[in-house]
C-alpha cells in the first residue's frame, strides 16, 4: 500500500516551478518567433531594438552547421541567449538558453504556444521524441499543422543535457533548452 500512495503522490504531485529565465525566454520567443517571423525584415528590426549582437559566420555555422541562416546574442539579466534565424528550405526561429538542473518545467513554453494555437487552428501534438547523440540527450516535444499550400508549421520545445557519467560527476549538468517556430516545405 506504501507503494501505491508514493505513486500516486508522484503521479499528482505538482510540476516543478519555472525557473525565470524559462519564463523570460517564453516572452522572447513570443515575441521574436511567434511575432515577428517568419518576415525575415521584422526579426531583423527586433534584434536590432533588442540591442542583439549579430553572431560570426563562423558562429552561425556551430549551430547550424552547413545550413544557411543568421544569429545573434542577446544578455538577458546576465544569461546568454542565442536566436537564430534559419533561412530556408527548412525557415526557422530559434530561441536557445541554458537552464540549471534536470527538471523540465513546459508551463512557460506551453502558454505562449496555447496562444498561438488558439488563434492558428489545425495544430495536433505529436508523440514526445527523445534520442541519444554521442553523450547529449535529446528530448523534443512539438505541435504542427500543415498550411494551405501544403507547407508545415511546427513549434517546438527542445531540451539537450549530457548523459556522460563522467562529464555529469565535473558538474555539467544543465540543459540548453531551445524554443522553435519552424515552416517546413511541402514534401
Amino acid at each position: 500500500m506504501l507503494g501505491v500512495l508514493s505513486l500516486l503522490a508522484a503521479v499528482t504531485a505538482p510540476p516543478p516551478a519555472a525557473d525565470p529565465m524559462t519564463t523570460r525566454m517564453a516572452i522572447v520567443f513570443d515575441d521574436l518567433c511567434l511575432k515577428a517571423f517568419p518576415d525575415d525584415q521584422a526579426l531583423d528590426a527586433a534584434m536590432t531594438a533588442r540591442k542583439a549582437t549579430p553572431l560570426t559566420p563562423e558562429q552561425v555555422k556551430i549551430t547550424l552547421r552547413d545550413d544557411p541562416g543568421r544569429g545573434w546574442h542577446m544578455d538577458s539579466e546576465g544569461q546568454q541567449v542565442l536566436i537564430f534565424l534559419e533561412l530556408p528550405p527548412f525557415h526557422a526561429c530559434s530561441v536557445r538558453f541554458p537552464v540549471p538542473g534536470d527538471a523540465v518545467n513546459v508551463a512557460p513554453h506551453r502558454s505562449v504556444a496555447d496562444a498561438y494555437e488558439a488563434s492558428n487552428a489545425g495544430f495536433s501534438a505529436q508523440d514526445p521524441f527523445d534520442m541519444d547523440q554521442g553523450d547529449i540527450h535529446i528530448h523534443a516535444l512539438q505541435d504542427y499543422r500543415v498550411l494551405p499550400d501544403g507547407s508545415r508549421e511546427s513549434l517546438m520545445l527542445i531540451d539537450q543535457h549530457i548523459i556522460d557519467p563522467a562529464r555529469r560527476a565535473r558538474g555539467e549538468t544543465g540543459i540548453m533548452r531551445r524554443f522553435v517556430r519552424q515552416i517546413a516545405p511541402a514534401p
